[in-house]
């Protein structure tokens, strides 16, 4: 039943972030209210309001059905044109800035509702149009059901209008790297609240320990947190999961260790099967770190030759300073305990050194030519060390990256002005920072 429930799971995933979800739910909701009101048409509604309200009840066939043709044939083109926008949008999106913005801008949820409107009004056309002149009816014409369609048809023309407004924002890469910013800045605030901000116990260096072989190759994304230490508590074991989340697995190859007796391994390993979900699109609300590295790609995008936009790199930049100094208190050992404060699972984690590395190294290698991203670098390491006074931890990983930027520095950047500006950038942050390693000025 556990294994059922995690398939549904994954299967709920994926239909949540694909780009018929929202078309899928309202089109079923639109197919439901024309039902109805054909329901309605055979209890007589439209003859009962014919005397109250004859403006909005059509009585003549003739352009019941003329309406109905001309709303389906406009409300087709609108869809038409709606898909084709989408797919010019992702393509576009693919091709200047990164692939891996692409699945943000899938699951647009305010896009796929407009395109669920329009399907939705289509749906309730057809089927109204088809009941036209129905021998079932006691009335001759579902009056009301046919104003309700130039109701929907009017609706549809206004949001034609936010989607065109709506299409033409989400192409912008201002537009993609703010909203993969709140997504990367709303994910670690969670991993904040969840993060017990314990030390690493003593049983990870010095317990016993049995590998678990992975049953399936792929990304593994996700996994039911509760339900894994629940999972734990029942065998009385510690599980660790040897790469971080978003690593690709390969079948028959370690993934992970316990430490306990286990009572079975074969119905443990089956059951914690179930709570793992393996799959493709990188989500910056399912994993922080795809959002550091969406953002990150998108500033090295911006400074190839074939875009040349540095504004671009420099709001990137100014995002992941911003990010990383929120990610600054969260642990990189990443340990859970049960209800019964009892260690039951470890995550590995992507450490601040690494993660400092994975956004600043790309970066800095395309940017390094260019004095206007240095200094938003230097900008950046310096906005990092203030806010690392209250976590000394963190400076050391500070330092290094410092170093590598002004390293860089020194070998690219011969303007002679470009580098007293830089080194002037140097002072300030040795001055403000009060670094216990004073970072090296560029060789006049």
């Amino acid at each position: 039943m556990k294994r059922i429930i995690g398939r549904l799971k994954l299967v709920a995933q994926f239909i949540y972030t694909s780009i018929g979800f929202y078309p899928t739910l309202l089109s079923l909701l639109f197919f439901g209210i024309a039902v109805l009101m054909i329901y309605f048409e055979t209890r007589g509604i439209s003859k009962s309001l014919e005397d109250e309200l004859p403006f909005f009840i059509i009585s003549h066939g003739e352009t019941a059905n003329m309406i109905l043709s001309s709303i389906a044939t406009g409300i087709f083109s609108l869809i038409a044109f709606g898909f084709t926008m989408v797919m010019l949008v992702l393509n576009q999106a693919s091709a200047n800035f990164s692939p891996r913005v692409i699945p943000g801008l899938i699951t647009s949820k305010s896009n796929q509702k407009v395109l669920g409107l329009f399907l939705g009004t289509l749906i309730y056309t057809l089927v109204v149009m088809v009941n036209v002149r129905s021998e079932h009816y006691d009335t001759d014409l579902p009056g009301l059901a046919v104003f309700l369609a130039m109701c929907f048809t009017i609706l549809c023309l206004a949001f034609f209008v936010y989607f065109i407004h709506s299409i033409s924002t989400a192409i912008q890469i201002g537009s993609i790297l703010e909203d993969t910013y709140k997504l990367t800045l709303d994910k670690l605030r969670r991993e904040l609240a969840q993060d017990e901000g314990k030390e690493l116990q003593a049983i990870f260096k010095t317990g016993s320990w049995q590998l678990l072989d992975s049953s399936r190759s792929g990304y593994l994304q996700k996994i039911d947190r509760n339900a894994v230490i629940e999972l734990c508590r029942e065998q009385d074991v510690v599980l660790e999961f040897l790469q971080p989340l978003g690593h690709f697995v390969i079948k028959g190859l370690p993934f992970a260790r316990v430490s306990g007796q286990l009572k079975d391994e074969e119905a443990f390993c089956n059951e914690l099967d179930t709570q793992l979900s393996f799959y493709q699109e990188e989500l910056a609300d399912v994993n922080y770190l795809y959002g550091f590295k969406q953002i990150t790609e998108s500033a090295v995008k911006a400074l190839s030759p074939s875009i040349n936009d540095p504004g671009t790199a420099i709001k990137a930049i100014d995002y992941l300073t911003d990010l990383l100094i929120v990610r600054m208190p969260l642990t990189d050992e990443k340990i859970f305990h049960d209800k019964e404060h009892v260690l039951r699972l470890r995550l590995d984690e992507v450490s601040y050194q690494d993660l400092l590395s994975l956004c600043l190294g790309p970066i800095r290698v395309y940017g390094r030519e260019d004095p206007v991203i240095l200094m938003r670098l230097l900008n950046l390491v310096k906005n990092l060390f203030l806010a690392a006074k209250s976590y000394p931890n963190r400076q050391s990983s500070i330092t290094k990256e410092a170093q590598l930027i002004v390293a860089d520095a020194d070998d690219f950047v011969k303007n002679e002005g470009d580098r007293q500006k830089i080194n002037q950038m140097l002072d300030s942050l040795n001055d403000t920072c009060g670094l216990d390693q004073t970072l090296p000025k560029l060789q006049a």
